[in-house]
């Protein structure tokens, strides 16, 4: 399944709010491989966002639908992207808007 148009227009929204944000779903774009699920310590290397900072990315994409928080050692630690979603594909919604 495909994303949704409200999906596509929120993660939009979302990596519009800071140019950290455009950098991680450049880097999801860019992916060779479909991943299931990314690591906040993915998330602080490719964002160059401290920890904090990228917990709360990883829980406004966690929002939308396009993926779940998991926790590692009893806090949030990575996004495991739903079976349904091609993560590249969320990386190039980032980048233009639907209409």
């Amino acid at each position: 399944m495909a994303l949704t148009d409200a999906q596509r227009e929120a993660i939009y929204r979302l990596a519009r709010r800071e140019q950290n944000y455009v950098r991680f779903f450049r880097y999801l774009s860019e992916l060779k491989l479909n991943m299931r699920q990314s690591s906040v310590a993915v998330v602080e290397d490719h964002s160059g966002l401290n920890h904090k900072n990228s917990l709360d990315l990883m829980r406004q994409i966690a929002e939308t639908g396009v993926a779940e928080m998991h926790s590692g050692g009893g806090e949030p630690s990575y996004l495991m992207w739903r079976d349904d979603v091609d993560i590249r594909e969320v990386g190039k919604s980032a980048d233009k808007p639907l209409r």
